[in-house]
């Protein structure tokens, strides 16, 4: 059963995977974060299914490894592959995918039960400065499309963003660190689509190295900073809650202080 920790969470997914290396399907709940349930599953090569759902809310899948195809509607089939994002709006609605040829696994971003109340205007003023993906909350965000709007890194796009959410896709070039800062209402994740990375977070406490395909789970409160340690430029999607509020301590003496 998934929780919502306490302490900096890293699922390495090469492990996961092996782990369940004897196993054709198999599905492990890496944690809650107060709004969504954050699920890894794995399927094998050429696994059909089909299923209903009947969501009040949006769901969406991650693809991992390997690549999968899906109809939503009987509507026309979409070809998802590795960093893609697959949106499943808020409805009544019939899934049909088959994975290809190799194994599957994606992460799943479903609802958990929250009381958390969103101001919606705060979602609206804060919009104004940010730059939204031609993909953004559309059934199929295909990585590489979102790559190809820039034409120079860093860059930052929003590419999903609804009352429970917001996700950030950041590209950052070998070397660059983000603005060291924590956040007072709400617990932050990522999984890593491309690079390796390191997380620093709090005082004195072990570095965390990540791979592409890893989740980190950092509880609010906690200062981090990321930083790109590979000879590629890396890709990590964010998601924060749709006020996202970020508090920087470098230079401002006023800012009250992290957790340690």
């Amino acid at each position: 059963m998934a929780e919502i920790y306490s302490e900096p969470y890293h699922l390495k997914i090469s492990e996961l995977i092996d782990l369940n290396h004897n196993r054709d399907i198999w599905e492990f709940d890496a944690f809650e974060d107060g709004r969504n349930l954050a699920k890894i599953i794995g399927e094998p090569p050429e696994y059909p299914l089909h299923f209903s759902v009947q969501n009040d809310f949006n769901e969406w899948w991650v693809v991992l490894k390997g690549s999968i195809r899906i109809s939503i509607d009987s509507d026309q089939e979409i070809f998802a592959k590795s960093g893609d994002i697959i949106r499943i709006p808020s409805g009544n609605h019939e899934i049909q995918f088959t994975t290809n040829l190799d194994p599957c696994v994606r992460l799943v971003v479903t609802l958990q039960g929250s009381e958390q109340v969103i101001n919606t205007e705060e979602i609206e003023n804060s919009s104004q400065s940010r730059y939204f993906s031609k993909s953004t909350n559309t059934t199929h965000i295909s990585l590489d499309d979102v790559i190809n709007e820039f034409e120079n890194s860093p860059w930052t796009s929003t590419i999903l963003e609804d009352e429970r959410n917001r996700a950030n896709l950041i590209c950052h070039n070998p070397g660059m660190s983000n603005n060291p800062h924590w956040h007072p209402a709400f617990h932050e994740w990522w999984t890593i689509l491309k690079g390796s990375l390191t997380w620093e977070v709090g005082d004195n406490r072990p570095i965390i190295h990540a791979e592409k395909g890893d989740l980190i789970f950092v509880p609010k409160g906690f200062l981090h900073k990321i930083t790109t340690v590979s000879d590629e430029t890396s890709l990590r999607l964010a998601i924060t809650t749709p006020e996202d509020l970020h508090i920087y301590t470098t230079d401002d003496d006023y800012a009250p202080p992290p957790k340690s």
